[in-house]
């Protein structure tokens, strides 16, 4: 019992003893990196998990070739968001072209400890009816059908970040802030290949509710502002769980501050989770998954 007790303590004092010379050792090393070299070494560690880091931005985007493009869009990713510390706004526009049902959906939340939103186009394998639409896989479409996209940001008034790029899936997400979904307004713009699929967009989104006083509309290209939703929204259905998401959320976001709090940057405070606790750092980069199941893809 008297010999227990001093070896577990020793035990401890070793561990703390070790724990903060490693700390010091990960520390020097980063001082010793230039920016470049950071850049290249982040964006190589997150590239897997099919994103890039955009140090004039401060966020986190998707990359065109991500993994996640294999997987498509199903109306349970977003119903089953939460369970995954995901708790956003999304609005799913649906409208039909070119004999196929497409769907561009935007989103804006809180992920895990990331702030941020997304937009995305997929399309069925032929024309569905509205009562199929919850329970239909839509597929990412070919890059010849793929609209340019602007996207901003607002925190209330305050825009934290804009991309722009021809995408299937164009997202940003600011790691390490923290918001409600009604407290950010999403301002898309988007260039449409052509005035058809435009048009058909437009029917679309009046058929959510949205005016035409709403849009604003040149030549193919729209832009308007997603805010409060006009579609009913899977987080009220589950509002126990969402609230619960977001407490374990803002618990993670504490401890991420706590535990890089030497650091001043995202891409240091990244880097030095990897080397002193990788397991940290993969928890951190699971920004936005889909479920991981193989399907046959289809073109219309």
């Amino acid at each position: 019992m008297y010999i227990i007790f001093p070896c577990i303590l020793l035990i401890l004092v070793i561990c703390a003893l070790t724990m903060t010379w490693r700390k010091k050792c990960v520390m020097k090393k980063l001082c010793h990196m230039s920016v470049k070299e950071k850049l290249c070494r982040l964006n190589e560690l997150v590239r897997p998990f099919g994103f890039e880091y955009l140090l004039s931005q401060d966020i986190f985007t998707s990359l065109h070739d991500a993994w996640q493009r294999d997987f498509g869009y199903c109306r349970l990713y977003d119903n089953s968001a939460s369970l995954a510390g995901m708790v956003f706004d999304c609005e799913p526009v649906y409208f039909d072209y070119k004999g196929c049902t497409w769907l561009i959906e935007l989103w804006k939340g809180q992920y895990g400890i990331n702030t941020g939103a997304e937009i995305g186009i997929y399309k069925a394998d032929s024309l569905i009816s509205r009562g199929q639409r919850s329970t239909t896989l839509f597929h990412t479409v070919p890059d010849e059908d793929l609209p340019f996209y602007e996207i901003t940001l607002h925190d209330m008034n305050t825009p934290l970040y804009r991309v722009a790029q021809r995408h299937w899936w164009l997202t940003g997400f600011r790691m390490g802030y923290y918001r409600e979904p009604e407290q950010l307004t999403l301002k898309a713009e988007i260039t449409f290949p052509s005035y058809e699929m435009l048009n058909a967009f437009v029917r679309g989104l009046t058929e959510c509710g949205y005016s035409y006083s709403d849009l604003e509309i040149c030549r193919q290209h729209i832009s308007f502002e997603f805010g409060t939703p006009h579609t009913r929204q899977p987080r009220c259905r589950q509002r126990i769980r969402a609230a619960f998401a977001q407490w374990k959320n803002r618990i993670f976001l504490r401890l991420y501050c706590h535990v890089t709090n030497d650091f001043c940057f995202t891409m240091d405070k990244l880097l030095y989770l990897c080397e002193y606790m990788p397991f940290a750092f993969r928890h951190m980069m699971h920004i936005r998954h889909k479920k991981k199941r193989r399907r046959k893809r289809h073109v219309c």
